[in-house]
């Protein structure tokens, strides 16, 4: 990956993932007010996802630039875990979402798909599959970098006067599959290039 294309997606990652955790300081009301009205119904799942969603998002840049030694094998079990840990607590969510059942449903499926992308990246590294395991943790990590693309996404949004559920009927979908098409549009350019 070139340094260029290494930072573009590196720095909305970590930046996202660092304000994400201004919970720790602030009132979550005050910082992140959809997620703060399911506290009382899910806090498992508010604390699941706001903790190991942005560590996922974190380790991501660091999997991106490290390859085939110890600091990207112990890096990518922290990435999987808190993968598996985020999506499971999202899940959880979706049934007191304040979201249409066709922005849950896209919330959903992004959710299985982080979880089963990623099983079977790590799966393919534990058969030393490494072609296949980058395949599919290219795909995992196209999901995970959906929290910045619906950011992008929601933000003029909010400021045309949406309301944050409104703008899961865009972003629900919109986030990951914008995403997912980038890397599988690239993979199909490697393979054409001579």
């Amino acid at each position: 990956m070139s340094r260029p294309v290494f930072w573009l997606l590196s720095l909305p990652a970590l930046l996202i993932a660092l304000l994400s955790w201004r919970v720790f300081f602030l009132p979550m009301k005050l910082v992140m007010p959809e997620m703060g009205n399911y506290l009382a119904h899910v806090p498992w799942g508010v604390w699941g996802h706001v903790i190991f969603a942005p560590i996922a998002l974190a380790l991501m840049p660091l999997q991106l630039r490290t390859r085939k030694d110890a600091l990207h094998r112990w890096a990518g079990r922290a990435y999987a875990v808190s993968v598996l840990v985020a999506a499971l607590s999202s899940l959880m969510l979706l049934p007191v979402s304040v979201a249409s059942s066709f922005a849950r449903t896209g919330f959903g499926v992004l959710a299985v798909l982080w979880i089963g992308f990623t099983a079977l990246g790590v799966a393919a590294a534990l058969r030393r599959d490494l072609a296949r395991h980058r395949v599919w943790m290219e795909r995992s990590m196209a999901l995970t970098f959906a929290a910045v693309s619906l950011r992008v996404v929601m933000m003029p949004l909010l400021a045309m006067g949406w309301t944050v559920a409104e703008t899961y009927q865009i972003t629900a979908w919109g986030s990951w599959l914008l995403t997912l098409a980038v890397v599988e549009l690239r993979r199909m350019k490697l393979k054409r290039a001579p």
